[in-house]
């Protein structure tokens, strides 16, 4: 059986789309009979109950003050060159990858392959991590998550880029009454008020600051709606200020990161993602599988991810357009359960962490 390694130094760390599909994938790839080895730092959190397969196993290099990228390098190289890896991944280069890829060069060639899971007009400077090293080419495979980063990683790297797209659980990720309910009551929301949803890291780019300035006006016709917000991010401290200056403390939640998004996706009447620079984001997914409609931004990906049967497109910096577009949404309860009904079907068809997997094995061989 195949046996793959992934570098990813914050897998026990932080709770990000990109930490979320490696979980998933390795899941994924272990029931599809490749064993998968996660190197990674020590961290604060542990591996996800629903992860503990068999063939999935996690290194954690030792935790240091500093140089933490340094000192992973002696740790993670003897077990890469003594373990008989097939093939090695990695999603950035600046974390010790780059340097151990070029030590392994020297000492063992394993052939190794870049997950790319941001485009290279978001974050220019990881893709010079990726140059100083050479990754981009001696790489066996450059894999995007979506069309929208493969089409810019093309023209960076001057070489194809395959696309395997994310996927969803949907028995772990499906409506639940009763979940609804108790959430519900956690959050003293009542069992009919309006209930919005966004998870996503609070960055000025996901556009949550939209949705709260549109909010006045959605309150104008739904006068109990509220709007959860899961994540932590650096610009929590402004999206407080513009709650606060527009007197919307009993409305909006910023709840912070959590380690299960399922109860508050099941509470929820409307996901809204109306962000900018995504490359696929996991949380899309996951609402589409529990039936919620999906409103995101016009932006790529999302022209590519979401059909007009199954969500709406907005332009998030005109605020009319919002908040006119979640009103109707609150209005028209039968067209949520439509367009929520369209997105469970489209993940559980097309979306499953098992057919990404099976890509993987398909390509890496």
């Amino acid at each position: 059986m195949p046996r793959w390694a992934f570098i990813h130094p914050f897998q026990l760390r932080l709770r990000r789309g990109i930490e979320s599909y490696l979980w998933n994938i390795s899941a994924g790839m272990g029931k599809t009979g490749v064993d998968v080895d996660i190197l990674t730092w020590q961290g604060p959190l542990e591996v996800p109950a629903w992860v503990q397969e068999k063939r999935v196993r996690v290194y954690s290099a030792p935790e240091v003050r500093y140089y933490q990228a340094l000192c992973a390098v002696p740790y993670h190289l003897p077990r890469l060159v003594g373990k008989h890896y097939d093939h090695i991944f990695i999603h950035f280069a600046g974390y010790g990858e780059g340097l151990i890829l070029r030590l392994m060069r020297a000492l063992k060639s394993i052939p190794f392959s870049i997950v790319l899971h941001f485009p290279p007009s978001l974050v220019p400077h990881r893709y010079k991590e990726f140059e100083r090293w050479g990754c981009q080419a001696h790489a066996a495979h450059l894999i995007a998550v979506s069309q929208h980063v493969a089409a810019q990683v093309e023209k960076w790297a001057g070489r194809s880029c395959e696309v395997i797209g994310h996927g969803v659980d949907t028995e772990r990720f499906a409506p639940n009454p009763e979940l609804r309910r108790t959430t519900r009551a956690q959050l003293d929301v009542r069992p009919d008020a309006p209930l919005l949803l966004t998870v996503a890291a609070l960055e000025e780019r996901k556009g949550i600051q939209c949705v709260i300035n549109a909010l006045p006006r959605i309150l104008e016709k739904h006068p109990e709606t509220r709007y959860v917000v899961v994540g932590e991010g650096g610009y929590r401290s402004t999206l407080e200020e513009i709650v606060e200056r527009r007197k919307l403390q009993r409305n909006v939640f910023l709840l912070g990161s959590m380690p299960d998004v399922r109860p508050y996706l099941c509470a929820a009447d409307v996901f809204i993602l109306p962000s900018w620079g995504e490359a696929s984001p996991v949380a899309l997914f996951e609402a589409a599988a529990h039936a919620l409609p999906l409103v995101t931004s016009h932006h790529p990906p999302f022209d590519e991810l979401l059909a007009l049967d199954r969500g709406v497109m907005i332009e998030p910096t005109n605020i009319d357009h919002v908040s006119l577009t979640i009103t109707h949404l609150l209005d028209e309860p039968g067209e949520r359960v439509r367009l929520g009904e369209a997105a469970r079907r489209w993940v559980q068809d097309h979306c499953t962490w098992r057919k990404a997997a099976l890509e993987y094995r398909a390509l890496i061989g």
